[in-house]
């Protein structure tokens, strides 16, 4: 027969493996999860808040993206970034809003992965900003839009997303966002902290490392905070949703805002939720969003732009984007 000692030790050790087996299982499947994103195509059209727009389909490197063109009078295009599992109408409110009082035009599109875009995977930010430049230089191509009077709008990943472009793309004249992240895998533990209850170590730490095995990209790298200083002197105003349950405010809010560089602005909103301040409190957030716009986009000469008809290699991108 085998020692005492020896029979408790066996099972200590095999209840060991079993929670390792455990716990590598149960963070596998919370990352397939986490980037998988919920396909949920808009149910509203521009055309139902009075917008004028142009459907598009832009090429982008997971596949064609689904996009609206609101055409401006004010000479100014905002691109829109909507968050994870949502779609470019978490916009047209706040566009029709802008629109009517200062003229705002508009590019709003799906994500990768959402919407009516192509793809499958969402990466909180890592490819998201290629798509980010995939709509900027379909803007470029369509002769009709004064490329130094663009600005970046996000929304949650869309404020990732944002953030990461700005900093690293010339063409974004100014940025807005709300309930953005300033370190994704601190933000990862606190959601493991808040939704379920269990220490962020090692949860966080597994689901970026699987994370970084599915999708191939680097999620230990998306610091938001690290590298929004680098968008200025270009401006930045940082909305916080302050009873946010998704970001960790006003922790991120105020990490973005004095890392950012000036000029730059920060709202914190009282009694707000998850990218909930213009439904909050839709007109002071027009009022503070449109006069930002009005100072750091608007304010800027506006270039004349004549119309050109795209080259042949424009058309055959555009008609692949649309296959």
């Amino acid at each position: 027969m085998m020692p005492v000692v020896l029979v408790v030790a066996l099972i200590i050790l095999g209840l060991l493996i079993l929670a390792l087996v455990a716990l590598v299982a149960f963070s596998f499947a919370r990352t397939r999860t986490l980037l998988t994103p919920v396909r949920r195509p808009s149910a509203r059209h521009p055309r139902d808040v009075g917008l004028p727009a142009e459907e598009v389909r832009i090429p982008g490197p997971r596949g064609a993206l689904a996009a609206w063109y609101i055409p401006p009078r004010n000479g100014c295009v905002l691109l829109c970034c909507h968050g994870i599992n949502d779609n470019r109408g978490q916009w047209l409110d706040q566009i029709a809003a802008l629109r009517a009082r200062s003229g705002y035009g508009a590019l709003l599109f799906d994500f990768s992965g959402h919407g009516e875009s192509e793809g499958r995977l969402v990466t909180f930010g890592a490819r998201e900003t290629l798509d980010v430049a995939a709509v900027l230089r379909y803007l470029r191509t369509r002769g009709d839009v004064d490329m130094t009077h663009i600005g970046l709008m996000g929304y949650s990943l869309g404020a990732i997303a944002a953030v990461l472009a700005a900093a690293a793309l010339p063409e974004p004249r100014c940025v807005v966002i709300e309930s953005g992240f300033a370190d994704l895998e601190r933000d990862l533990g606190m959601l493991f902290r808040r939704y379920t209850g269990l220490p962020s170590f090692p949860f966080a730490q597994l689901v970026v490392f699987w994370g970084q095995l599915l999708a191939q990209v680097r999620l230990s790298e998306i610091r938001p905070m690290r590298v929004i200083g680098r968008i200025s002197p270009r401006a930045v105003f940082v909305i916080s949703d302050l009873l946010d349950e998704i970001a960790n405010e006003p922790y991120d809010g105020e990490h973005l805002y004095t890392s950012a560089g000036e000029p730059k602005r920060w709202w914190r909103v009282e009694g707000a939720h998850h990218v909930r301040a213009f439904e909050l409190a839709p007109d002071e957030w027009v009022s503070h969003v449109g006069a930002f716009l009005d100072e750091y986009l608007a304010g800027l000469p506006v270039i004349p732009v004549t119309p050109v008809t795209p080259d042949a290699s424009v058309h055959r991108d555009a008609e692949a984007g649309r296959a």
